[in-house]
């Protein structure tokens, strides 16, 4: 196992997954090409992440795809919503912890659908928030 780290996160990758990372997200993908995760956290200058702010992101999907379904993913809790567009099955997680939105998706081609979805599980059940200290 490797371990990925963001500024406010760690999480364990299998050996087969790799990650690399732009300006705000990480990007996680297997070796096959199979799909990847994407992880974006966002961090709110002041109070935390309520039900109305996280709702507030989910808007979009919801609206098209249908009720996302509550979920926990480690310490973080939130929703989860699956659906297909544009010839790819995704998963998404609207996930919060204190001042923390941390939003995950993975997406692969629909023909491979749900071949990775135990892995992904196993993935983001890994996911260590990092405390800081100073709060």
């Amino acid at each position: 196992m490797r371990v990925v780290e963001s500024q406010w996160w760690i999480i364990e990758l299998p050996d087969e997954w790799e990650a690399d990372q732009d300006e705000d997200t990480i990007v996680i993908s297997d070796e096959d090409g199979v799909g990847e995760i994407a992880i974006t956290t966002l961090q709110k200058q002041q109070g935390n992440v309520d039900e109305t702010e996280l709702q507030d992101y989910m808007g979009d999907v919801v609206e098209q795809f249908g009720p996302a379904e509550l979920t926990q993913v480690a310490e973080l809790d939130g929703y989860y919503i699956a659906y297909q567009e544009d010839g790819d099955a995704v998963r998404e997680w609207y996930l919060r912890y204190d001042n923390l939105l941390v939003l995950i998706t993975y997406s692969c081609d629909q023909d491979n659908a749900g071949m990775d979805d135990s892995a992904v599980n196993e993935i983001l059940d890994t996911i260590f928030i990092k405390v800081d200290e100073e709060e």
